[in-house]
């Protein structure tokens, strides 16, 4: 069983979840801007770390809106209005061999004892989608995996590309 929670351990999964509010009506949507500006940094490169992972997702977001189509505008000028956010949340798990291998499984690093007894945090990437016209939120999604600061480069691109697998392309006028 060990073998196999370290086999997992090594492609990290996390939880997407996405969906779409019915009223809103895509076919009438070509831009989008940010509700938020981005966070500044003194100088290039950010070293601040809020500040680069601001960056990291405004580009992901930003390069998968292009790839579905839609055009950056600046703000007032825009069909949709996008935002993320971030949270963190302590979480818990059965004293099983199944809660920790799906634990090991997202990216956990803790051993049995450790995770079963201290628990561990997870974290929920969510980017909303709102219409502009009407300020009523028209899609979301999110992604939800274990915390572990050393898989970030590779989890947030992949998790951006994920929870935009169900964003609706552009459709031509």
């Amino acid at each position: 069983m060990l073998l196999l929670s370290g086999c997992a351990a090594t492609m990290p999964s996390m939880e997407i979840r996405s969906d779409r509010n019915p009223a809103g009506n895509f076919a009438a949507y070509a831009t989008y801007a940010w509700t938020t500006p981005p966070l500044q940094a003194p100088a290039w490169p950010a070293q601040d770390e809020r500040v680069s992972f601001d960056w990291q997702v405004r580009g992901l977001v930003d390069q998968q809106m292009t790839r579905l189509g839609y055009t950056p505008v600046p703000a007032g000028q825009s069909d949709l209005l996008l935002d993320y956010g971030v949270r963190t949340e302590e979480a818990s798990m059965n004293d099983d061999w199944g809660s920790f291998a799906r634990y090991r499984a997202e990216g956990g690093t803790q051993s049995p004892g450790t995770a079963w007894v201290m628990g561990y945090e997870r974290g929920t990437l969510e980017v909303d989608a709102t219409d502009a016209r009407t300020r009523q939120l028209v899609w979301f999604g999110q992604a939800s995996a274990v915390v572990n600061p050393s898989l970030r480069e590779q989890r947030l691109p992949e998790a951006i590309g994920r929870i935009f697998a169900s964003f609706p392309p552009r459709t031509a006028p």
